[in-house]
């Protein structure tokens, strides 16, 4: 079996004139957690954006698991896990409806209190999602991303505007989904969060790659 998850080769993405990532490259390992650390308007988002599938890229070449994520997301789509920087929760929905939704279009989801219950969120299940704090919305997005069983984990920058407290939570989460298997790609521009996560990162600035190791 192929121990490469994550694979790209001189990423460029533009949008009109404005070239967002030049010429990027890095591999993530199955079951490694890799970290693209760096300010805001790095390129991060944007190199997620390709690896996810939703846009294709204007040069260069990614791979998810072994597939072009674009042209043949039907192969990727319930192989990966996404939390993107934003949830779009339906405020109104408690948490078990919410999970009980996305259990409807999830092949071979888990159970809900399964999931709950690895994110902490079994006490809440009964809350409008309104109601919950910042992190537990996260963990919520959590437990979403994971419902599917994952291979890979995608993370958008997941504990930007959390307490110290809800970002150590969430890290605990994190962590027991690689001690699982799962590959997990992690964007931050929080150093700690990083160093604290990450076997390998990668700094980028500006579109580029400038220093990438442990």
């Amino acid at each position: 079996m192929d121990t490469t998850a994550i694979e790209v080769r001189n990423l460029h993405q533009k949008y009109g004139d404005f070239e967002a990532v030049k010429g990027i490259g890095f591999q993530v390992g199955r079951g490694e957690l890799y970290a693209l650390l760096g300010t805001n308007g790095a390129g991060k988002t944007t190199t997620l954006d390709v690896l996810e599938g939703y846009a294709a890229p204007t040069e260069g070449v990614v791979r998810v698991l072994g597939h072009d994520p674009f042209r043949e997301r039907a192969k990727v789509r319930h192989r990966v896990g996404i939390v993107l920087q934003e949830a779009g929760f339906h405020k109104d929905l408690t948490v078990a409806e919410t999970v009980d939704a996305w259990r409807r279009w999830t092949p071979h989801a888990l159970a809900r209190v399964e999931v709950l219950e690895r994110v902490g969120l079994v006490h809440r299940q009964g809350v409008r999602v309104a109601q919950l704090s910042g992190g537990e919305k996260r963990r919520l997005d959590l437990a979403l991303a994971v419902l599917g069983r994952p291979e890979v984990l995608f993370l958008d920058e997941p504990t930007t505007g959390l307490d110290p407290e809800a970002r150590r939570n969430v890290w605990e989460l994190i962590r027991g989904m690689v001690a699982d298997g799962v590959t997990v790609l992690l964007t931050t521009h929080y150093l700690d969060e990083a160093e604290q996560l990450a076997q390998r990162l990668a700094i980028m600035h500006a579109g580029r790659i400038v220093t990438e190791g442990t």
